[in-house]
């Protein structure tokens, strides 16, 4: 979960206070090491998502690439409606039990670390989610345990029952800088904003939720969602784009793992999300309208079909077999409803009624075990948020340069040739390679 792009050592299997502790260094450097997310530094946060050559953008709104969104917000929008009706009710039970939230720092720990530990074990990219400093044992643990408590209402909406329309974000004022998008931005541009959002969204998602299954001594198991490929005309000219930015070697390690991923992976149904092998199927169907436009939409039954040709999020009705049509309704603003009300307990939705007390269901939930898949990333998302990792680096040069000047027997020589050595990025290379573009 560090800058880099391999996982970060030592495994968390096999050490995970290290690997934690190798983590937030990393965050840190960014985001700051104390209570309050601040940038350590005076100068402009540069963003990670402008700038970059427009076939990369034209890359995003490939119909295959948006879908996988699609289904990763709609994933998240699934558990954060479960945490929400869970946990509500349940919050100050949960402070004030002896040994949880509430008890000694350590056992705090012990559960954060847990929970963190499982949900990147649900999947592989997770170890990449690199934009979650909220996510430090400091931070979380904060005035026993509140800076938890804190995060769980940011995540939580109001209606208990209903799977909201987009998922709720956490605002953070350097990540927001970090990930901006410029004036006029390129459509694409925007969904790389979105994606990124999503996948910050999701791991802090999942391990909030984890630390109150690893509470009552529960746990899940996590099926990963098969995301879809690009077709062999988009992943030819997405080869010959991040090639330059990457290189051959890198390419090809990023399509292996890829593939590894991939192998134990499965379609899921758009709308139940569970897979074949879940319900005592062979196969899913797939929506033969989308299929034609090559974007891939699976579905387990009729009802399941017909929930989300009415219901779904879009309702299918409105982007069946229609090109362009998921892009737009992923940038198309949520109409302002009950979740952007900062009051958890204000008044419901007009027809929908709150329970009074919510006590402990995380056992009802577990009923259909495969409710929470997993969304992984496919090789055109991936690659193209690999090819930010050189500007994150730089970035990280350009934050330490003024200490490594000043530090004896250390210098900003020293400093470069350590970030190669870790990331394998020359800083150097990278800042003549963005001056060049912007003489063009």
């Amino acid at each position: 979960m560090g800058f880099g792009d391999s996982p970060k050592s030592p495994s968390f299997e096999v050490d995970r206070r290290g690997w934690n502790a190798a983590w937030e260094r990393d965050l840190a450097t960014i985001y700051g090491s104390g209570i309050p997310i601040s940038y350590p530094n005076r100068r402009p946060i540069p963003s990670i998502t402008s700038g970059l050559p427009p076939q990369h953008y034209e890359m995003m709104l490939a119909e295959g690439n948006t879908a996988n969104l699609q289904n990763m917000a709609r994933q998240i929008c699934v558990l954060q409606r479960d945490l929400t009706k869970s946990l509500l009710s349940d919050l100050q039970r949960m402070i004030s039990r002896r040994g949880g939230l509430g008890g000694v720092c350590k056992d705090r720990e012990d559960l954060i670390l847990e929970a963190l530990v499982r949900a990147c074990r649900a999947s592989p990219d997770f170890e990449e989610h690199r934009k979650c400093p909220e996510l430090t044992l400091k931070r979380l643990n904060n005035d026993s345990g509140k800076g938890y408590i804190d995060l769980v209402k940011k995540l939580c909406h109001n209606d208990l029952e209903r799977v909201p329309s987009d998922f709720k974000t956490v605002p953070n004022t350097v990540y927001d800088q970090l990930t901006a998008a410029g004036r006029n931005a390129h459509p694409g541009e925007l969904l790389a904003k979105k994606s990124l959002d999503a996948s910050r969204t999701y791991l802090l998602t999942m391990v909030v939720w984890n630390v109150l299954l690893a509470y009552y001594g529960e746990s899940e198991r996590y099926g990963l969602d098969k995301g879809q490929r690009g077709t062999m005309e988009e992943n030819k000219s997405m080869k010959e784009a991040f090639r330059a930015d990457l290189g051959s070697k890198a390419m090809k390690s990023a399509m292996s793992e890829v593939s590894a991923n991939r192998e134990n992976a499965e379609h899921h149904c758009t709308s139940c999300n569970l897979p074949a092998s879940k319900l005592g199927l062979t196969t899913l169907s797939a929506c033969q309208r989308c299929k034609a436009i090559d974007r891939l939409v699976y579905y387990c039954s009729k009802q399941c079909q017909t929930t989300d040709w009415k219901t779904g999020t879009p309702p299918h009705k409105t982007v069946c077999g229609k090109k362009g049509a998921v892009a737009t309704a992923l940038l198309s603003p949520v109409a302002a409803a009950e979740d952007d009300d900062d009051d958890l307990y204000g008044p419901p939705v007009d027809g929908y009624t709150r329970s009074p007390a919510l006590l402990h269901q995380l056992k009802l939930l577990q009923r259909k075990p495969g409710d929470h898949g997993v969304m992984l990333q496919d090789p055109m998302g991936k690659l193209f948020f690999k090819t930010g990792a050189p500007s994150e680096v730089l970035m990280m040069y350009n934050l330490l340069e003024p200490t490594a000047k000043n530090a004896v027997g250390f210098g900003v020589d020293k400093l470069r040739a350590q970030l190669l050595k870790e990331y394998g990025v020359d800083v150097e290379e990278v800042r003549k390679a963005k001056e060049a573009e912007k003489a063009k």
